[in-house]
């Protein structure tokens, strides 16, 4: 294949007459994923009832793909192509010529005025071939009805393709909450028109069992089926709240035989997932026999998170397992099976008899000094779980098939044919292709799209996390840098779809969509060809075939995201509006009125002086392509200044790191004084700091640079004890001028009346006589002590412990 052409002459329009049209077309290639190689050509091609689609020398199969592209464009333009074995040069043609030169998924596209040819060397390429040419014709291809006034023609083009990475996929879990049919062939239908050839099929969890097992009944019987489901996110409420109405679902052994089927005639491979060792709550519901535990009775949880009810690793659990895999090795002709592997608890081992008479029998110790793979120590009990997943790959083997698991198959020592699925970050994959194994990358955040994509404060709730299309888009599953061995050993990525609180089909679409295109496009096209700008100008008419697809997509793509940031150097805090849509008119206004295409147009950052009531869209014209964004901002004497905090900022530190900021990482504002308050949304804006018998207050301290006047301090802090948090109980303000010596100015205690459940956001201020200082030090006592296990979960020692403060913002006027 010819080296690729720079990215920015695709971007090039060429306007053509066209053989038969009456006004100027514009030439647009909006393909995603971008092919690898695309050189816009002037002209288009018709269609019409005159043109003949060739298969000359094409195999049944091919010429089922092109059967597939005569009936589309029947549908939905009313434009009949006639398709023969025997090309008539004086027609106009569409023809499909073998080319066995080319790669497997690879694919020539040639659209001249006077005809089409694709070229390929599999059915495959062809496949992919067509996706590229439906992209090329008006977004009514996708629909259902016909449509005569679209522009039934191609814009000329020479397009040679193939993909980055074999491997190129989503996971959808269908047992959190159950997919019905229909959308899992929506789904599909999504991961082949954007080229994608992997359908990971999470059928097993703690919440449900989802796939038929003739040798088991009890596992749909039993398994499939919930009384109740959690209510809001898993941290707002202690006790936790629940629906009361009973969830369930699973498909049969013929539905999935249908599923596979339809899957592979769009050159879809299904992936089944059977979780374990851990993960199994349903399975032990069913049959309490297969834990650690076996007189007790167990229930399918409807909550979410990492349970201790384990399979025990005796013989007739792998008797058990072992007739599982052989039925879904019958269903599925997948090379690959996963088997799961993640988040197993090792204290039903640690506490089982049989357990640890087998790590006596293997021989197994606790490592005193790290492992050769992955350079950590390894517990007995994880070498036992190497032992588990060791023997049924050698079962799989033995059926032909080999195995997948989550990175955590590292730990204890990895099974010999194993591909790890790296989704803790890129550290399991990198390990793993390092010693020689295959690896696919799934890393959270980058693809996880259960993480939130949109601003907290007005998204649906969601398992938490920050993950803008932006960012998912950024993301490279083999550095440039990355040594031969583990360029030759990551196989490709994938997106993961887990659905604790995506409860419909709707949410679904929210969650996975646009961003499961930006995968698509990163297994797809060569890094040096990936360009967000224009992924961006493409994406526009994505939206549209999304939107005939009935594809509920997140359409934050079309709104304003606000923020602040401060420019290195400047010292000043800026407001930031960035939107997605490509060269966005953006128009805004500061005392809380709706925008309009005569409001305030935005060309750069500006200061962030006293409080707006931010309000700012995209229009096009005279139209608004998107909702109204809001957000209340508070410039202050410390806006965008640093700080030091004793104790040290947690885990939860604003949208200061981890890039909740889509403009990148803000190093200077840390959360805390970035000129946006806390909500009762979420936990991202919120700055955690951790209490303790020795650390009962927060001490905050700002240099004010110069002497300056000041009379009060406001703060925010969050009311959630289920999380273990509780607001401010008092605070106190101090002074100073040489920041060694301080005076206090204010002091106070709050009294406050707390919700009986859920978060809660205060706003606390202490005023003062107006008084000069350069340094201030606001300190801030936590909110006293919590119950544990009363007022929230018991999962640390002690019967008392002390609450945590969640702080955003610090204002001082």
């Amino acid at each position: 294949m010819k080296k690729g052409i720079p990215l920015f002459l695709l971007s090039l329009l060429f306007i053509s007459p066209g053989c038969k049209q009456t006004k100027e077309v514009v030439n647009e290639y909006n393909i995603v994923p971008l092919p690898n190689q695309m050189i816009p050509q002037e002209g288009r091609f018709e269609l019409s009832s005159k043109v003949k689609v060739v298969t000359t020398a094409c195999t049944p199969e091919v010429k089922t793909i092109a059967d597939s592209l005569v009936e589309r464009i029947a549908l939905t333009s009313g434009i009949r192509l006639s398709q023969t074995d025997q090309a008539n040069s004086s027609a106009p043609t569409i023809t499909f010529a073998m080319n066995p030169q080319l790669p497997a998924e690879g694919y020539e596209l040639s659209v001249k005025p006077s005809g089409i040819i694709l070229s390929a060397s599999q059915p495959n390429g062809f496949f992919y071939g067509v996706q590229s040419l439906y992209q090329l014709l008006p977004p009514a291809v996708y629909g259902r009805t016909k449509d005569k006034k679209a522009a039934w023609s191609v814009p000329a083009v020479e397009i040679q393709d193939a993909p980055r990475f074999p491997y190129r996929g989503l996971m959808l879990d269908v047992c959190r909450h159950f997919s019905e049919l229909d959308y899992i062939y929506k789904f599909i239908d999504q991961l082949a028109a954007h080229k994608m050839n992997t359908f990971h099929w999470h059928l097993t969890d703690d919440q449900g069992w989802r796939i038929e097992i003739k040798k088991y009944p009890k596992l749909t019987e039993i398994g499939s089926k919930r009384k109740e489901t959690l209510v809001d996110y898993y941290y707002t409420n202690w006790p936790q709240i629940f629906d009361g109405k009973e969830h369930g679902g699973y498909y049969t052994q013929e539905q999935i035989k249908a599923v596979v089927a339809y899957a592979a005639s769009k050159y879809i491979t299904v992936i089944p997932e059977i979780e374990m060792p851990g993960h199994a709550v349903a399975a032990i519901a069913s049959y309490p026999e297969l834990s650690c535990t076996p007189d007790t009775t167990y229930d399918v949880t409807g909550t979410w998170g990492v349970f201790d009810q384990v399979f025990c690793p005796k013989e007739e659990t792998f008797a058990f397992l072992e007739g599982v895999l052989d039925e879904v090795v019958d269903l599925f002709p997948s090379s690959y099976i996963h088997i799961g592997g993640d988040e197993c608890p090792k204290t039903a081992w640690k506490n089982c008899d049989h357990c640890q008479t087998l790590i006596r029998t293997l021989g197994l110790k606790d490592d005193t000094t790290p492992n050769a793979v992955d350079g950590k120590k390894h517990t007995k009990e994880e070498k036992l779980q190497s032992y588990v997943i060791t023997r049924m790959e050698k079962y799989l083997n033995s059926k032909g098939r080999n195995i997948i698991g989550w990175d955590e198959i590292l730990e204890g020592g990895l099974a010999p044919n194993a591909t790890v699925m790296s989704w803790r970050g890129v550290e399991g994959g990198i390990t793993a292709a390092k010693a020689g194994h295959n690896a696919i990358m799934t890393p959270n955040p980058y693809v996880y799209l259960d993480h939130y994509q949109e601003d907290p404060e007005f998204a649906p709730t969601t398992i938490g996390g920050y993950n803008t299309l932006k960012k998912t888009y950024s993301y490279n599953p083999v550095p440039d840098d990355a040594d031969e061995l583990v360029k030759k050993h990551i196989i490709g990525l994938q997106g993961n779809i887990w659905n604790e609180y995506m409860q419909n089909d709707e949410r679904r679409d929210y969650q996975t969509f646009p961003r499961a295109i930006a995968i698509a496009e990163t297994g797809w096209t060569e890094n040096r060809n990936k360009n967000w700008n224009s992924f961006c100008r493409r994406m526009v008419e994505e939206f549209e075939r999304m939107d005939i697809m009935q594809v509920k997509a997140c359409r934050n793509f079309f709104d304003v995201n606000i923020n602040t940031h401060v420019e290195p150097g400047s010292g000043v805090l800026n407001v930031v509006l960035e939107s997605f849509y490509p060269n966005a008119d953006i128009r805004y206004t500061t005392d809380g009125s709706e925008p309009t295409e005569q409001s305030e147009r935005y060309t750069q950052p500006f200061a962030l002086t006293g409080q707006l009531d931010l309000k700012a869209a995209v229009f096009n014209k005279d139209k608004r392509l998107g909702k109204v964004s809001s957000k209340s901002l508070y410039g202050n004497l410390i806006s965008g200044k640093r700080f030091t905090t004793t104790p040290a900022m947690g885990w939860a530190t604003g949208d200061a790191v981890n890039e909740y900021d889509v403009l990148g990482a803000d190093s200077t504002t840390l959360g805390l004084t970035n000129g946006k308050r806390g909500n009762n949304a979420s936990y991202a804006p919120w700055t955690s700091f951790g209490m303790s018998d020795t650390c009962g207050e927060l001490e905050f301290i700002v240099n004010m640079e110069k002497p300056t006047k000041i009379s009060k301090v406001v703060f925010g802090s969050l009311f959630n004890p289920a999380y273990r948090i509780l607001p401010a109980g008092g605070a106190s303000v101090e002074v100073s001028n040489d920041g060694v010596q301080y005076r206090e100015v204010a002091a106070s205690t709050f009294a406050r009346q707390f919700p009986p459940k859920g978060r809660k956001a205060y706003t606390d201020s202490l005023s003062f006589q107006p008084t000069e200082a350069q340094f201030v030090k606001v300190k801030i006592q936590n909110g006293g002590t919590l119950r544990n296990g009363i007022d929230c979960r018991k999962d640390t020692p002690g019967e008392i412990i002390h609450a945590d403060l969640y702080i955003d913002e610090i204002e001082i006027y």
